[in-house]
């Protein structure tokens, strides 16, 4: 199968090839969010750009888990159980939104699956 793929036939001019690589980053690439969207467990929704984004922090805690986003306006800090995952993704600015459970939905979960606790924005004055 690889002798078949390989074959000169099927190869690409080098500026073909250039074409296929670039569009295809261009996938992935277009898959990132833009905005982190915050949905907490009343209903409310927040967005932040991640382009505001200027620091983070993780600390695993003896009592939970709780990650820390510095936004250029705002701080916002979620609080959780195996967040670990979460702030990779958040790292990579490939999480789209971050869902504060219920207590309802925490009874039902295993205790080694992400859960939110809380979500607190502290909003800076301008």
């Amino acid at each position: 199968m690889q002798k078949i793929l390989n074959h000169p036939a099927l190869r690409h001019e080098p500026e073909v090839e250039d074409a296929i690589e670039a569009y295809d980053e261009a996938r992935v690439r277009s898959r990132d969010s833009l905005t982190l969207e915050l949905r907490f467990a009343d209903g409310r929704r927040s967005g932040f750009s991640y382009v505001g984004l200027t620091e983070s922090d993780f600390d695993p805690g003896q009592d939970g888990e709780t990650i820390t986003l510095r936004f250029s306006h705002a701080k916002v800090t979620v609080g959780g159980q195996a967040l670990g995952d979460l702030y990779e993704k958040l790292l990579d600015q490939r999480a789209r939104f971050i869902q504060e459970g219920s207590e309802a939905a925490e009874g039902l979960r295993r205790h080694d699956t992400p859960y939110v606790e809380r979500i607190e924005i502290e909003r800076k004055e301008d």
